[in-house]
């Protein structure tokens, strides 16, 4: 038996990840968001991976373009200009 990743997008530009447990990139952004880092954590919060593995190459990938974007914001946070206190 030969298994294949679907990639399927729905209409509001969500990417469902995960077939068998219905996970979405929106899932895992938000679960970036709350704290997840790894791709252990995805699979303890969202169970991504659990079934076939088929999802954990895409997982990887939705999890480390969520990093990157959750990184990028909270630099800004803290630009140069913004820490510089007068003494």
């Amino acid at each position: 038996m030969v298994l294949t990743i679907i990639r399927i997008r729905v209409h509001n530009g969500c990417m469902i990840v995960c077939v068998c447990k219905a996970v979405s990139d929106r899932h895992i952004r938000t679960a970036v968001k709350g704290g997840a880092s790894s791709l252990r954590d995805l699979t303890r919060d969202l169970g991504v991976g659990t079934c076939c593995g088929k999802c954990l190459p895409e997982a990887k990938s939705a999890l480390a373009a969520s990093l990157k974007a959750c990184d990028s914001s909270r630099s800004n946070l803290f630009s140069p200009a913004a820490t510089e206190f007068a003494v």
